[in-house]
């Protein structure tokens, strides 16, 4: 068994700190995974959350020892991610997709993982806020039937996650992304080609194409297989919102409607995917507390999207994913 660290050895070692990162010391150690074993006085010790807020945890503190780099590194961008987080996710097309896929890009070589288990705490703060705002707008048909296949892709995506090399999730993402994109353009040329082709009068025609639309999006089948990989997605890559903007709106909803359900569908969504995580051992307490307080910057995103959400329209919100598809989808396969 270990000996237990004395005060005087903890002094010691606080005094001590190393001219390029702070060593935490032995006694203040917080360390929450699969290799932290607890057996009472043999235990490592648990600090008090100041110590832990106060050794690299808090925004812009130096390098720690024994903590992520995702604590000190690109911290400047990650907030900006977050209040992008914020925006999209309170109705400013491709705003959140964008803050999302930053954490990505802005993650050195080898730390992708460790940069994308932040964003669904992000997320939570973010779907969170986003449902105290626009809750009684929310579809609860739409979540109760996706909600169940979303947390069977999450198991899945769980089990698949440090199973996969970080090249091949890059190239996986990016195809997803490329089949959903052509898809979704494959549908709306369809709608628009049998609104063409219906009856003499464009109007009547082009709502029974969209009555069509709206009627296929609708069949479980295509409810579960759109949750299902979008469970998948957001545990691997952290990006399932695309995906479900593209289904949202093929739904028929309005702006509102859309903004509340994705918001309702997401939280429940995030919330599982970082008890599973807690569960698998790969996200820590010191991460957990990090998105937290990027997560401030995505309440303040959600209050500055309300006068932007109400001038835009679902169609131009469609159409702008297409592009931040098409653009997330080319910048994984090149990275």
């Amino acid at each position: 068994s270990k000996k237990k660290p004395s005060l005087r050895s903890c002094e010691e070692e606080t005094r001590v700190p190393s001219p390029t990162s702070r060593k935490i010391p032995s006694c203040l150690l917080l360390n929450i995974n699969r290799s932290t074993h607890f057996h009472g006085s043999n235990s490592q010790v648990l600090l008090p959350f100041t110590a832990m807020v106060l050794e690299g945890v808090w925004p812009w503190s130096a390098p720690a020892d024994g903590l992520p780099l995702v604590l000190s590194t690109a911290v400047a961008t990650q907030y900006l991610s977050g209040f992008l987080i914020g925006l999209g996710v309170g109705g400013v097309v491709g705003a959140s997709t964008f803050g999302v896929a930053m954490f990505s890009l802005a993650a050195p070589v080898g730390q992708l993982k460790a940069f994308t288990a932040v964003v669904p705490v992000v997320n939570c703060v973010a779907n969170l806020g986003t449902v105290l705002n626009y809750a009684k707008f929310a579809e609860r048909a739409i979540c109760v039937k996706m909600w169940p296949f979303i947390f069977v892709g999450i198991g899945f995506g769980t089990w698949l996650l440090p199973r996969i090399a970080e090249t091949l999730l890059r190239k996986v993402t990016s195809a997803v992304y490329a089949l959903v994109l052509a898809q979704s353009i494959f549908s709306f040329v369809g709608e628009r080609r049998r609104a063409a082709a219906g009856s003499t009068k464009k109007s009547d025609s082009a709502a029974a194409a969209r009555k069509d639309t709206i009627a296929f999006y609708a069949r479980v089948e295509v409810a579960a297989l759109v949750s299902i990989l979008c469970g998948v997605l957001t545990v691997v890559t952290n990006n399932s919102g695309p995906i479900f903007n593209i289904y949202l709106l093929n739904c028929g909803l309005t702006m509102d409607q859309f903004v509340a359900t994705r918001a309702v569908l997401m939280a429940g969504k995030n919330v599982a995917k970082v008890s599973a995580r807690l569960f698998a051992g790969s996200i820590s307490a010191p991460v957990i507390l990090h998105g937290v307080q990027i997560g401030g910057a995505c309440l303040f995103g959600i209050q500055c999207a309300k006068p932007i959400k109400s001038r835009t329209s679902p169609e131009f919100y469609k159409f702008f994913t297409w592009a931040v598809l098409a653009y997330t989808s080319a910048k994984m396969y090149v990275s």
